[in-house]
C-alpha cells in the first residue's frame, strides 16, 4: 500500500536514523516498509534527507567500504537527535482522523445523489472495505508468522495491522448505520388524506 508523505515524515526519517546508523534513502525505505507494511517512494526519502541536511538535522556520512558507491549514506546530527527526542517525548497531539479522507467527503454528498445511485454506492463502499479487511487479515497473519521466526525483532507490524483492521471495522459499522439512517430518511412520508370535498346540495324545484 503506497502512502502519502505528510508533515510528520521528517520524524519518520529522523527516527530511522536515531540509532546512529548510516543509511541511504533506499535502505530507509526498506526499513520503513519492514516496520509498517506500507510503501513510501524512495524519492520521498531522498527529498526529505536533503531538507534535513539543509536544516542541519542530518549530514552526509562516509560510505562503508563494502557499500554501494552509487548510494550516499546519511547519519543523524546531534541537533537531529535533540529534535527527535523532543518530539517523541512531547504530549501526543491527537486529532480525530477522517476529516478529509475520501470516504468522509463522499458521505457528505450522499443525500445529493439519486436514491438508487446512493444505495449502489453504499453497497460498493462496504464491499471495498470487506475486501480490505480480508487483505489486512492475511497481511497480519503473515507478519505474525515472520515475528515468530525473528523472535529478537519487536513485533510492531502485527500490532499496526491489527489497528488498521479495527479502523476498517469501525468504518464498516458506520456504513451499516449510515445505510439504516439513509433508508429512514429516503422513505417517502405518508401523505395526509385529502380533505373531503363537500358536494353542493341540489336545490329542489317546487312545482306549483
Amino acid at each position: 500500500m503506497l502512502v502519502t508523505v505528510t508533515a510528520m515524515f521528517r520524524y519518520v526519517v529522523l527516527g530511522l536514523l536515531r540509532d546512529g546508523g548510516r543509511r541511504h534513502g533506499y535502505a530507509l525505505m526498506k526499513r520503513y516498509r519492514c516496520l509498517t507494511g506500507l510503501h513510501v517512494n524512495t524519492g520521498n526519502f531522498y527529498r526529505e534527507l536533503q531538507r534535513l541536511v539543509c536544516d542541519g538535522l542530518v549530514r552526509s556520512a562516509t560510505p562503508a567500504s563494502d557499500g554501494d558507491p552509487r548510494r550516499a549514506p546519511y547519519e543523524i546530527s546531534n541537533a537531529g537527535m535533540g529534535l527527535f527526542d523532543e518530539w517523541f517525548s512531547a504530549p501526543l497531539r491527537w486529532r480525530p482522523s477522517g476529516i478529509d479522507d475520501e470516504l468522509t467527503i463522499r458521505i457528505l454528498f450522499l443525500s445529493e445523489a439519486p436514491r438508487d445511485v446512493a444505495r449502489t454506492r453504499l453497497a460498493g463502499w462496504q464491499d471495498v472495505l470487506w475486501r480490505r479487511m480480508k487483505e489486512l487479515e492475511g497481511e497480519r497473519d503473515a507478519a505474525m508468522a515472520d515475528a515468530e521466526r525473528m523472535s529478537t525483532e519487536f513485533p510492531v507490524l502485527p500490532l499496526l495491522l491489527t489497528r488498521r483492521m479495527k479502523h476498517v471495522a469501525a468504518d464498516l459499522e458506520l456504513l451499516e448505520e449510515l445505510r439504516r439512517v439513509f433508508e429512514q430518511w429516503a422513505r417517502p412520508s405518508v401523505a395526509s388524506p385529502e380533505p373531503a370535498v363537500t358536494q353542493p346540495v341540489a336545490r329542489r324545484t317546487h312545482t306549483a
